[in-house]
């Protein structure tokens, strides 16, 4: 869910449904009725999910006929967030004697446990005079979003590797739930369509004498003649229906096509359930039912997902390039490694001290420096790439140990949330470890002389003040050079912690040297250096030009900013597509070269109400913050909006028209597209805040088969 409005309305077509006289049993997600849940402040999040949350289960908690409400949950990240909202309500007083369920996913090895701490967690409030609560076990039909983002992320699969493995995890934590003991708090709901699974299930209840606890369900349209199969044997059967508006139906269609998929794979029970009745199709499901019973034991299988940034990384072992994996906050010990480092930053005084020593103001001395850093060079050009290699790799371990650090100087300095700043440095790691590959490469090149640039400049921007200066300087390093970093301004201090971490690892401090000077005549003379080889620059396309004025041949690698686009056809998903504009357009606060400033709505995308309601929706739903609080979305500005930037969030273009509405009273500016800038003028160095959230959109639309177009601009907060 994007937006607060949307969720909101959602939430109230749900309460308007349990209120209906033929409406018993409702189904829903965190996920569906919250919008911009943040893992890095859970209990931020749970409490704000459960206060949403509480109305509806209170209007189940008051009715004379009995009300059903059941949490479900889509993905991993959800599962602790879920069963942490599902208590934190019931175990208020008003509901105290409400009956209600949550979903356990059982392709999660994590939901065995899970299923323990709710059977216990049960049993005490049952002791207590509560009422019992229902555990609805499913096999689980995300198995695709799931990969995605364990790649994403560089994440171990938080689920079984197998389906065979989930079919044995489903019949382990059906072993374990239908006991006397546990069924006198926790009624279960065994939901699929594995006629083999379904029939163990009922036979162990009823051997167990607890098949009165026991719903059996399956999903309305799919295998209609076994549900009534089933239904005719154990006389009672839950069938559940997605339900949507007509205008809306496309948001079902994910829903249905993960039903597809379940339908279609060739390892699922239901790909032959209409061929039941050929006897090579039963056999393979029987034995497929045999092998999963055959694996079934009753020991808690240990999570996947096990990263700890409480305990110091592992030297990593020789291998290929492979991506450092981020930080994920699903996990509890990180996010209290989190809050450890947002506390912090508030008061951080890290690198004052390295960029304070660093400091130049003398034409002599800058002009000593530079020549030290040249003849460092050219010793360095003669080591052997695998040697330079192996500097690089222990730079990547040191990098990792420094991720702490470098979140702290991000956040304290440049704003940046902890959810940023965390991809920040394991892009840094990846760079130190993708360039120590490269550099082992070099020395395999054949007809060709290998000649390095004796010394590099590396200029980098302040929106990425850790990963985009360590590329810089990583790749100089690996190509022979000796390296000049000078940080922006308004990020010196985070220059200054990557170079700490640098000469931890082993680089020679006369080749790699931290500069700080003046944006004026001293920064002009370090760029005309004659003994500069090279220039590395990210930032505006008017420096770059700068650059090139002052020294025409300059060998200048620069990255400069452009316009970027997002172009959403009719056929686009109007969610996804909302999703990806507000994230690109508004994340690290706007403050990046690739930031999204314009969209381009095609045909009756253009003319799309929705469209409209909910990217404005999600926009003003953000949450918006200084870093030190762990659920802030989108951080502050790094200075006040001036020039370009500031007529672009307060001024309409002839012709535009806007909808802007106020951010937090007590938060800085959520967004201000800059482009990528370095420094080369003079800034404050303290974060200000702002006093409005505005984001440009722009619409190109084509009436009829007319080639031209009209241009719409709304500008919301």
């Amino acid at each position: 869910m994007l937006g607060d409005r949307e969720a909101a309305r959602r939430l109230q077509g749900t309460r308007e449904l349990l209120a209906r006289d033929d409406v018993d049993y409702v189904s829903v997600k965190v996920s569906s009725i919250a919008a911009q849940l943040s893992l890095w402040g859970f209990d931020e999040t749970v409490e704000r999910t459960a206060s949403l949350l509480r109305p509806l289960y209170l209007d189940a908690a008051r009715t004379r006929r009995a009300k059903f409400i059941n949490l479900d949950m889509e993905e991993y990240r959800d599962l602790g967030l879920t069963i942490a909202v599902f208590t934190r309500l019931l175990e208020e007083p008003e509901l105290r004697n409400l009956e209600a369920g949550i979903v356990l996913q059982a392709y999660l090895p994590d939901s065995v446990a899970a299923l323990a701490h709710l059977t216990e967690w049960a049993q005490r409030r049952v002791a207590a005079g509560g009422a019992g609560i229902k555990v609805r076990i499913v096999k689980g039909a995300n198995l695709a979003l799931e990969r995605v983002e364990a790649t994403l992320h560089g994440w171990p699969l938080a689920t079984w590797s197998s389906k065979q493995a989930t079919d044995t995890n489903y019949k382990r934590m059906l072993l374990a739930a239908l006991t006397p003991e546990a069924t006198e708090a926790v009624r279960i709901g065994v939901a699929g369509h594995n006629l083999f699974d379904l029939a163990w299930a009922w036979l162990l209840a009823q051997r167990r004498g607890v098949e009165h606890q026991v719903d059996v369900e399956m999903l309305l349209g799919m295998a209609g003649a076994q549900a009534r199969a089933v239904r005719s044997d154990i006389r009672r059967l839950i069938l559940y229906t997605p339900v949507v508006q007509p205008d809306e139906f496309d948001t079902a269609v994910g829903y249905l096509v993960r039903r597809l998929e379940e339908n279609a794979g060739s390892e699922n029970f239901m790909s032959g359930i209409f061929e039941l009745d050929d006897e090579k199709v039963f056999r393979r499901e029987a034995d497929r039912f045999a092998r999963a019973l055959a694996e079934l034991d009753d020991d808690v299988p240990p999570a996947n997902r096990t990263q700890n940034r409480l305990s110091p990384p592992l030297p990593r072992a020789p291998e290929r390039f492979r991506n450092e994996p981020d930080t994920d906050p699903a996990l509890v010990a990180n996010r209290l490694w989190g809050v450890g480092i947002l506390e912090r930053s508030a008061e951080s005084t890290l690198g004052v001290d390295t960029i304070a020593a660093a400091r130049i103001d003398d034409p002599a001395r800058l002009d000593a420096l530079l020549a030290s850093a040249a003849e460092a060079g050219r010793h360095w050009g003669q080591v052997p790439g695998h040697s330079r290699a192996e500097l690089l790799e222990r730079a990547a371990e040191v990098l990792a140990v420094f991720r702490g650090r470098f979140i702290e100087v991000m956040a304290s300095e440049t704003g940046k949330t902890i959810a940023e700043a965390d991809v920040e440095v394991s892009e840094a790691v990846d760079f130190a470890l993708f360039y120590a590959e490269r550099a082992r490469e070099l020395s395999a090149i054949r007809d060709a002389a290998f000649a390095p640039a004796g010394l590099v400049v590396v200029t980098p921007p302040w929106n990425f003040p850790v990963s985009i200066p360590a590329g810089g300087v990583l790749a100089s390093l690996a190509a022979g050079s000796a390296v000049v970093l000078k940080p922006a301004p308004q990020a010196r201090r985070c220059g200054a912690v990557l170079a700490e971490a640098l000469w931890e690892a082993g680089v020679p401090r006369e080749l790699l040297h931290l500069v700080d000077v003046a944006e004026d005549e001293l920064g002009r003379r370090l760029i005309t250096a004659p003994q500069v080889g090279r220039v590395v620059l990210t930032g505006a396309y008017e420096t770059a030009a700068l650059f090139r004025s002052w020294r025409p041949e300059l060998p200048l690698l620069a990255e400069t900013s452009g316009k970027n686009a997002i172009v959403v056809t009719p056929a686009a998903d109007y969610d996804l597509a909302v999703r990806d504009i507000v994230a690109s357009a508004f994340g690290n606060a706007g403050q990046k070269c690739s930031a999204a400033s314009l969209a381009i709505l095609v045909g009756s995308a253009g003319e799309s109400e929705r469209f409209r309601r909910q990217l404005a929706d999600a926009v003003s739903s953000l949450a918006v913050g200084y870093p030190q609080d762990p659920s802030s979305v989108v951080g502050p500005l790094i200075e006040p909006a001036s020039g370009k930037l500031a007529r672009a969030l307060t001024q309409l273009e002839e012709g535009s028209r806007g909808s802007s509405s106020r951010g937090s009273s007590t938060a800085p500016t959520a967004s201000g597209r800059r482009g990528c800038a370095t420094g080369w003028r003079r800034a404050p160095r303290s974060i200000a805040p702002s006093t409005s959230v505005r984001c440009s959109v722009s619409c190109a639309r084509r009436r009829s088969t007319r080639r031209s177009s009209c241009r719409t601009r709304w500008l919301m907060g």
